[in-house]
């Protein structure tokens, strides 16, 4: 249950990637900044994560859309260009860092939402893991009918395969790429919604997930969405189970164990492609 959360923060990173060439610094301060929104209404107003999760979604497009206008897309092409791009993603990420703390304070905090498990054939399932999973499995369906019956998702996929062959299809190169960062931090938005309902979370958690959500693409192949998937699955499974028979210190530090494994022993990841 926790990989399909992992899965739904990291399709944002790995969409921004496969379109962009960038790895996105403020990723996680997007899913943090969300998980504190989400906070704040079910405190002070008492609004529902199932309400705040498609605001925040579109609170995180919105912000990402902009980041990529004003900011990123002002960058010229060329050979700098990855790297300023991640500079200039290095500062939106403490930016959203600072508003945080600003806003919130350092304070870890959570949403207790629906409390208690059900008990199914002797079995006991978390409720609120078990709503994040359901929420998280339908808004990646949702990506992916987006990517495969819609104009806009083909011409992203078109972008991601050729950036040279879909400009020369007509497809509009600078909008695409306006579209596909505001999809990435509102895949992160929405993650974030459902992570407060399971974690405590403080301003200065961002990384962490970056981190988490970059590991959980290479595990499962750059550019790939089921590898991206895969990838959650056994990240989540592997951070659960040596929380469970190891310790929690061990358990944080997993994904950069087997962030380093695959580098080692599968670069392109489970189910990324061969670079020829």
């Amino acid at each position: 249950m926790l990989g399909g959360v992992y899965g739904l923060m990291s399709l944002g990173i790995n969409l921004v990637w496969g379109v962009m060439g960038v790895v996105n610094l403020a990723h996680g301060d997007f899913i943090i900044a969300a998980g504190f929104l989400t906070f704040w209404a079910f405190a002070k107003l008492g609004l529902s994560p199932l309400i705040t999760f498609p605001a925040s979604a579109a609170m995180g497009f919105v912000l990402g859309a902009a980041t990529q206008k004003l900011l990123l897309g002002r960058v010229s092409e060329g050979r700098a260009a990855a790297k300023t791009s991640l500079l200039m993603t290095f500062g939106v990420s403490y930016i959203l860092i600072n508003s945080a703390q600003l806003l919130f304070g350092n304070e870890f905090q959570t949403v207790m939402y629906l409390p208690g498990s059900w008990h199914v054939s002797g079995l006991d399932f978390a409720r609120s893991r078990t709503l994040a999973f359901a929420m998280a499995a339908a808004a990646s369906l949702l990506l992916w009918a987006f990517l495969r019956f819609t104009f806009a998702g083909r011409a992203i996929r078109a972008v991601s395969q050729n950036t040279d062959g879909a400009s020369v299809c007509g497809i509009d190169i600078p909008r695409i790429r306006v579209v596909s960062f505001g999809l990435g931090a509102a895949l992160a938005s929405a993650a974030g919604v459902l992570l407060v309902t399971i974690f405590a979370i403080s301003p200065a958690m961002g990384t962490g997930y970056t981190v988490r959500s970059f590991a959980v693409t290479v595990i499962g192949g750059l550019g790939s969405f089921p590898g991206a998937l895969l990838g959650a699955l056994v990240l989540g499974t592997s951070e659960v189970f040596s929380g469970y028979f190891l310790s929690a210190q061990i358990a944080n530090g997993i994904a950069f164990l087997l962030f380093l494994l695959v580098l080692l022993a599968r670069p392109q990841g489970l189910l990324g492609r061969k670079p020829t």
